[in-house]
């Protein structure tokens, strides 16, 4: 048992290193922490661990002595205690990373996907991993030694040495169990809900998979659910969606803000009706084709870039930075916040105003189909042909099929990519050639009609491999933001911050892609985070860490310079613009209003 203790332990020691407060409080969580993770596994693994030791004496003969009674248990609960390892640093990093601790569901329809496997696992080469691996593995042969060191002494009868095991096992698990009890009674600090609980959801799901027949996640269960009549129209109603009487789509709209405000909110409202005057002054009555871009990047979190964390160097994002400093034609919000932790959910809302649903579900991966109206939607039937750009597997949280059934002709991810284009994280390829072949894309095929292209960025995802293509004034310039700066970044925080500034770059590249390729005059370019990560705060000097700060993104619509030169009306425009400005900072957004303004 106590072997299975240290095995658990690094995974809280790496969280308690890193955080803020004094040595002594994140030594007591993180004990705190271990126990409780060791307490909702310990009636699962010390059984294994009897049974085995139990087993061996009567498979193998040479195993029958006295040495095998005193060491066996402590033999066989290191690949066990190895096995707990991953498990809690596995869920710890998930949580770190997504927002939540894993289940078995998420493991288990995660792991047939390469992408999601490396993305999983790569975290083990982490420094901040393998120097509390490094102690608990010190811990562990200081237990080993201690037993070793023990007299062996005669064999015992088999029938006492297997009652006294098992006995033995039984309460040393019990004890656990009572300690955690014990210990979560003492005060808030202790419980459940103050210290995380990576384990229990593990263990409840693999026991549903198991006694359940049939569904078994709660995306099973809402889709198997028999609904009486009427149902589907009083559930579209409640999420907004009147049904319509004729169309295309059962939930189309005429989109007259008019008769139907989007909102209750006046604020909201009088920001709509701002957007719609942007349009209206940018766009001349028999313009030719126009193209949309939407970039989603990869964990670009707010808390990086300077506008939005005034003690973040400039030099992490300088060109992220530069969008919020009033130029002309950009539309800048620092009070925009994701609308979920999982790129499903986020790509849910910034396409279609739909975004974490409950139980953590996706409509995009979780419950297809369902007939919701999505921004491509609406576009597609205006004229406008869609295309995606993502240097990974499509077919992950069921990309593939979201597009492909919302009207996005054009589908391209790694597999249809040239194959000698360089590679990052994942072994996917980089945002620079991802992003610089859909914009060629865009610019040939603006030939023949208006164009709306999303580009996912993906080098800024864990483990944050460096890109092949990463510019050498890039790592320069995160190297010295390091020097000159007050933080607390690790070196692998310091991978993280150079995919982070080498995003950065390639959005930048985008704009200097238009221009080269002619069709700035005719683009409009919009730009956010798909989500926040849970990655520490590196910058100054206290914990900045709070709900709110750590669910800020990044968000800004840019209308490129020759664009705003040959506007319908100059002089609206830019009061249009400031006006917008002014409301869109006005009060919070999420990632679910964005639709509408793209709309407006």
């Amino acid at each position: 048992v106590a072997l299975l203790f240290v095995a658990a332990f690094p995974a809280r020691l790496a969280g308690a290193l890193r955080g803020w407060g004094s040595l002594s409080g994140r030594l007591e969580k993180s004990l705190a922490g271990t126990l409780l993770d060791l307490s909702a596994v310990v009636l699962v693994i010390t059984p294994l661990v009897a049974l085995v030791t139990l087993l061996v004496p009567l498979l193998l003969r040479h195993a029958r002595g006295p040495r095998w009674q005193r060491l066996g248990a402590v033999m066989w609960a290191f690949p066990f205690g190895f096995a707990l390892w991953v498990l809690t640093v596995v869920a710890q990093e998930v949580k770190s990373e997504r927002g939540s601790f894993p289940t078995m569901f998420d493991l288990l329809e995660g792991g047939t996907n390469a992408s999601f496997v490396e993305g999983t696992v790569g975290f083990l080469r982490y420094e901040r991993i393998w120097v509390p691996a490094v102690i608990g593995c010190t811990l562990a042969m200081i237990v080993l030694a201690i037993v070793w060191r023990r007299p062996v002494g005669e064999i015992g009868p088999w029938k006492r040495w297997a009652v006294g095991l098992t006995a033995g096992m039984g309460s040393g698990a019990a004890g656990v169990l009572l300690l955690a009890v014990l210990l979560s009674s003492l005060a808030n600090r202790f419980t459940h809900a103050a210290l995380g609980d990576p384990m229990t959801g593990l263990v409840e799901s693999t026991i549903d998979l198991l006694r359940h027949q049939g569904p078994a996640t709660p995306r099973d269960l809402v889709l198997s659910a028999e609904l009486p009549p009427g149902a589907i129209n009083e559930g579209a109603a409640l999420l907004g969606w009147p049904p319509s009487a004729s169309g295309s789509h059962p939930h189309a709209r005429t989109l007259d803000f008019a008769t139907e405000p989007p909102t209750r909110d006046p604020r909201g409202r009088a920001l709509v009706q701002a957007f719609g005057k942007i349009g209206a002054a940018l766009f001349v009555e028999g313009d030719p084709s126009v193209a949309v871009f939407h970039l989603s990047l990869e964990g670009f979190r707010a808390d990086d870039v300077n506008a939005l964390n005034s003690v973040a160097p400039k030099e992490i994002a300088p060109f992220t930075n530069s969008l919020y400093d009033g130029r002309a034609g950009v539309l800048a919000s620092t009070k925009m916040f994701q609308a979920g932790v999982r790129t499903a959910h986020c790509l849910g809302a910034m396409t279609c105003g739909l975004g974490t649903l409950p139980y953590n579900l996706s409509f995009i991966r979780d419950l297809r189909p369902f007939p919701v109206r999505c921004t491509s939607d609406v576009l597609s039937e205006a004229g406008f042909r869609h295309s995606f750009f993502y240097g990974s597997d499509g077919s992950f949280d069921d990309m593939h099929w979201f597009f492909t059934e919302h009207g996005y002709s054009h589908v391209i991810t790694q597999a249809e990519l040239p194959k000698d284009l360089p590679k990052g994280t994942w072994d996917g390829v980089t945002d620079f050639a991802v992003f610089d072949q859909g914009v060629k894309y865009v610019a040939e095929g603006l030939k023949s009609g208006s164009q709306f292209s999303l580009l996912m960025s993906l080098s800024n995802h864990s483990p944050f491999t460096p890109p092949a293509d990463l510019p050498a004034e890039v790592l320069a310039r995160v190297d010295a933001a390091l020097a000159n700066s007050v933080h607390r970044a690790d070196p692998d925080d310091r991978l993280r911050l150079i995919t982070y500034s080498y995003t950065d770059a390639a959005v930048e590249r985008v704009f200097a892609q238009l221009d080269s390729l002619g069709i700035a005059e005719r683009s409009i370019v919009m730009l956010m985070a798909d989500h926040s990560t849970g990655h520490a705060y590196v910058w100054g000097k206290s914990d900045p860490e709070t709900d709110v700060a750590k669910s800020q993104i990044p968000f800004a619509i840019v209308i490129p310079t020759a664009f705003l030169a040959r506007a319908r009306d100059p002089v609206a425009l830019a009061a249009a613009l400031a006006e917008a400005q002014v409301l869109i900072e006005a009060a919070p957004l999420s990632q679910n209003d964005v639709p509408t303004l793209l709309l407006a």
